[in-house]
């Protein structure tokens, strides 16, 4: 029996990708291992865990690119994700402070970037909305935490959770595409 391989042949610009992507691999690995240990043996504030995952997002978004959400809204919402993590890695471990009033900032930043983007070509965008609402969702409970005493309620905070209703708004105005999405994307078939 012979076996045909029907697979393309990999493109000179993807093999020299995967190279670059062990390559890339292999120097993170050893800059991250070199960082803990310079951080354990000098000692002081914990600065290699904010490293780590700067090294951890600089992989995550540029040399392991995802495969099946790769658009624009889940791009943005998959980086605010992980610049949110490292501004409060920052805050909690080398300058305490300031973070809860730059991370809402950039969420609602994000929040308006990604509605213009579904708003902009609503049709084929409207599939790629559940990183949307995540955010929404998210944004939601952080402004609801800030209304207790538990954080400190800043302007960025009231501008974060106004933004949040109305995209939440939105969804509610168009509720039926919304809810087909949702039904696609958790069906019980």
């Amino acid at each position: 029996m012979k076996v045909d391989i029907i697979y393309p042949a990999l493109k000179r610009a993807n093999i020299l990708f995967l190279k670059l992507r062990r390559i890339v691999k292999w120097l993170f690995s050893l800059a991250a291992l070199a960082c803990v240990i310079v951080n354990l043996l000098v000692k002081g504030k914990p600065w290699s865990i904010v490293v780590l995952w700067s090294l951890l997002s600089a992989w995550n978004l540029f040399f392991s690119p995802d495969s099946i959400e790769f658009n624009l809204i889940s791009q943005t919402v998959k980086t605010v994700f992980y610049v949110c993590i490292l501004l409060g890695l920052i805050d909690v471990c080398l300058a305490p402070g300031w973070s809860m009033f730059v991370i809402p900032i950039i969420l609602f930043a994000a929040l308006i970037l990604t509605t213009i983007f579904l708003i902009a070509d609503y049709q084929s965008q409207l599939a790629n909305t559940m990183p949307l609402m995540w955010l929404v969702v998210f944004s939601l409970i952080l402004t609801a935490i800030s209304l207790t005493d538990i954080m400190d309620l800043s302007w960025p905070m009231i501008v974060l959770g106004s933004i949040a209703l109305s995209v939440l708004f939105l969804f509610i105005f168009f509720h039926n595409d919304f809810i087909r999405e949702l039904k696609k994307r958790f069906h019980t078939n």
